[in-house]
């Protein structure tokens, strides 16, 4: 018997391994023990100061399965989101290529919209990175069709190229 009156009992109860090793080493850090702890809580706890506890004890499976619940909202909203996104893309990626409009009124582009501009002499030859002359001089001297494969050489989008006698132009090969 303690000087009290009363007497003391061993109590156990079953709590996981690191949470009770972690609990005893803050109680060591306070500068106090695990059984000095837990009493101190058990007389807190029947003397009614710790009331709020069971409050929140009884809250935390609320509290939890409200968590669960938004989690599983914010879940189907996403995967509509996602299904929105392929809706979209699929709709877009069906939908007709639209080809820019050409402002030029030349009678040569009636009717058709050239992806490449057709060229002068000058900017043919800065296109390919060589001298008008040079451009002069390779039309003259190839036939046509080599002249074209000699373009596609030196373009660096491998485009070849032949002259317009008509306009005076050089105009991506088809």
């Amino acid at each position: 018997m303690s000087n009290t009156g009363r007497t003391k009992k061993l109590a156990s109860f079953n709590c996981d391994q690191k949470m009770w090793e972690q609990f005893i080493a803050r109680c060591n850090s306070k500068g106090t023990t695990a059984t000095a702890t837990l009493t101190r809580f058990i007389e807190l706890y029947l003397d009614g100061s710790l009331d709020d506890l069971d409050a929140i004890a009884g809250n935390e499976d609320k509290r939890l399965d409200s968590l669960e619940q938004k989690t599983e909202e914010i879940t189907a909203q996403m995967k509509q989101f996602a299904e929105a996104i392929i809706k979209i893309q699929n709709y877009l990626n069906n939908q007709p290529k639209r080809q820019k409009k050409s402002y030029n009124n030349n009678s040569y582009y009636q009717g058709q919209t050239p992806r490449i501009q057709p060229l002068t002499e000058e900017g043919l030859a800065s296109r390919l990175g060589v001298s008008v002359e040079t451009i002069r001089e390779q039309r003259i001297n190839l036939p046509p069709p080599l002249f074209v494969g000699w373009c596609k050489g030196k373009d660096r989008a491998g485009l070849g190229w032949e002259f317009n006698q008509d306009t005076g132009l050089y105009h991506p090969a088809s």
